[in-house]
């Protein structure tokens, strides 16, 4: 979903629509290929700051509210991850995208004809099908809450395990530079290089850094490149981040949620 599958645009067009159960391509092209990747935790530019400043607060961008005191917090932690990719990538965020002509009140958003239109509802409509309808049609009820919510709600903790922790730590959230290259390192923190399960299981996604600077290169070729990146960056002076283990990528992003929650200019702060 980088333009990445084919030198035929078409074929990179048209294959992403096989897999919708991230989000609709065409809003992850906004979100995340034109937004997130050209503007990484740049301030009202990169999308992934503001998917629900109601609820959480990652950047200090974003207003503070009183429900993030406890964002920090399992329970309020684990009910946005859960919503994250099946309610919000796949719904809300495509319905205020059309609605607003802008994704996050960040990336502006060309309305579509009405034949695209047409395709991008028959689409969506056909995930909240296959994934809430379906199930009941052909299970008894216990069984069809169980296939509508744990696929959907698994998948979501998945992604955000494997993508939150990359970028919005103490060290990675605010960082910035004014060289595209160096801002891409500097934004991005690597976690469990060294192991098989981390990659295996986060896709790729555990070489964040590498991913940022080469986001058309498969996945597969990363961990060659992964090493050469970091000499590279030692010999510039450039900060690498980077830790052992998905358990001490995920602790870092809670520190950081923790104290991104406090109230700005309070005594705790």
């Amino acid at each position: 979903l980088h333009f990445s599958m084919s030198t035929n645009w078409k074929i990179n067009a048209i294959l992403p629509y096989l897999f919708p159960w991230l989000s609709s391509p065409w809003m992850w092209y906004h979100q995340h290929v034109i937004g997130h990747h050209a503007y990484t935790n740049v301030a009202r530019m990169d999308p992934d700051l503001a998917h629900a400043p109601q609820l959480m607060r990652e950047h200090e961008s974003i207003k503070w509210r009183p429900m993030h005191k406890t964002q920090h917090r399992m329970p309020q932690l684990a009910f946005v991850w859960s919503v994250a990719v099946g309610l919000g990538l796949n719904l809300l965020s495509d319905i205020r995208a059309n609605l607003k002509l802008s994704y996050n009140s960040s990336v502006p958003y060309n309305q579509l004809d009405a034949g695209r239109l047409l395709v991008h509802v028959l689409g969506r409509v056909y995930y909240v099908v296959a994934l809430f309808v379906w199930p009941f049609y052909v299970f008894p009820v216990w069984k069809a809450v169980i296939w509508a919510l744990v696929p959907i709600t698994s998948f979501s903790w998945s992604f955000m395990l494997s993508s939150q922790v990359n970028h919005l730590t103490d060290e990675t959230s605010h960082a910035s530079s004014s060289n595209f290259l160096k801002h891409q390192v500097l934004t991005g923190q690597d976690f469990g290089n060294n192991s098989w399960f981390a990659r295996w299981y986060s896709g790729g996604l555990n070489t964040q850094i590498e991913h940022h600077l080469f986001p058309t290169v498969n996945h597969c070729h990363i961990p060659d490149l992964q090493p050469k990146v970091k000499a590279l960056c030692i010999i510039h002076g450039v900060k690498y981040n980077e830790v052992a283990t998905y358990s001490e990528a995920f602790k870092r992003h809670c520190e950081h949620t923790r104290k991104m929650g406090i109230r700005p200019f309070s005594d705790d702060h």
